[in-house]
């Protein structure tokens, strides 16, 4: 169909339109996904970045489908009913076997982010409409309990025992970053060189590599340690092959002694140094998403305001911000106990609550990149 002159009243237009396209309730679920995510692709399927969804969130979309696949897989979209779904939801929690090959017992919030997306590809069908939705019982959705921080002894005792040798040099200067900015194991992995930009002494978090839109955002790099931190993992990546702006600052190693600074570490990149470190340091619980609140606590005990701790940090749940206030609370309190007590020795938070600006004065250990 031929488009009309600038597509005023255009019906080869209207005839594109996502919205538009009904899936084919005839054909099986790992079928339907694939046309599901193609409506969902710049030029529908033509090469492209995704058109709507982050490169995580597709990643995200595309583990949910493999595990759905696993029940649902010969079933065509008119064929599933919230009986089979019952059935997924009680087979999949408890990886029963005789259901589907599955790998582990998966908890409650994830089985929901699974079933969702099999709703919206079977309302894209329209075969899932009020009936079947007034039969379905979802899974009861799990609050999370909040992440474990360092404390402050631990804090110092992790950071001293990865500088403490060359060849945990990496994890050091990751881990300060990583405090002192707040971001997400995701976001560092993800910086580009033109991410940080050392004359104005900040890092800055894409829309593409951010959580969601919330967590896009300018971070300052505040102390001299953290600026450092940076200098010497520009230096690192420098010398791994990383050389324009679009080059990752933690390249990807392809084989050993070989890295691709046009792709970014992986989840594993430093899991042996790390877990060489935390053993060290007494600290064997220790992943590196845990220093994000780390950080975040370090700021709580410090009195920081929630709002400003959220510029930081970005967009966090209720939950944590209840979390984190309270802690900004107690630290207040602390504040004001000592301002106000009669002996005038007490002025200053107490040690329970961390050092007065929240991190640790140590010497930077200065490494060969």
């Amino acid at each position: 169909m031929q488009h009309t002159a600038g597509h005023i009243l255009c019906k080869a237009c209207e005839l594109s339109d996502p919205r538009r396209l009904r899936l084919n309730a005839e054909i099986v679920f790992p079928s339907a996904f694939e046309e599901w995510m193609r409506l969902r692709m710049v030029g529908h399927g033509v090469s492209g970045s995704p058109r709507f969804l982050a490169s995580k969130t597709v990643k995200d979309y595309r583990a949910c489908a493999d595990a759905l696949s696993r029940f649902f897989g010969r079933l065509r979209l008119c064929e599933i009913h919230p009986g089979h779904i019952a059935e997924y939801q009680r087979g999949r929690a408890a990886c029963d076997g005789s259901l589907a090959s599955w790998a582990k017992p998966c908890g409650s919030n994830r089985i929901r982010k699974e079933v969702d997306l099999l709703l919206r590809v079977l309302r894209d069908a329209g075969t899932w409409g009020e009936e079947e939705e007034s039969r379905f019982i979802p899974l009861r959705r799990t609050e999370r309990d909040v992440r474990r921080a360092l404390q402050p002894d631990e804090q110092e005792r992790f950071l001293s025992a990865a500088g403490s040798r060359e060849e945990w040099a990496v994890v050091y200067c990751y881990s300060v970053v990583g405090i002192q900015t707040t971001a997400s194991t995701y976001e560092l992995r993800s910086l580009r060189l033109g991410d940080v930009d050392l004359s104005l002494g900040t890092i800055s978090i894409r829309a593409a590599n951010a959580k969601n839109q919330y967590r896009v955002r300018t971070i300052p790099l505040v102390t001299d340690e953290v600026r450092k931190a940076i200098e010497w993992l520009l230096n690192r990546a420098s010398n791994l092959g990383a050389n324009c702006r679009e080059h990752f600052l933690f390249p990807a190693r392809v084989v050993r002694n070989r890295y691709d600074p046009k792709r970014p570490m992986g989840d594993t990149g430093i899991y042996k140094r790390w877990s060489e470190v935390r053993k060290a340091a007494g600290v064997e619980w220790l992943r590196p998403y845990d220093l994000r609140h780390t950080a975040i606590t370090r700021m709580a005990e410090a009195g920081v305001p929630i709002q400003v701790i959220m510029s930081f940090a970005g967009h966090m749940t209720l939950q944590m911000q209840q979390h984190y206030t309270a802690i900004s609370m107690a630290s207040k309190r602390s504040w004001a106990e000592a301002a106000w007590a009669n002996d005038s020795r007490k002025i200053g938070p107490r040690s329970d609550y961390g050092d007065q600006n929240g991190y640790h004065e140590r010497k930077f250990f200065r490494f060969r990149a």
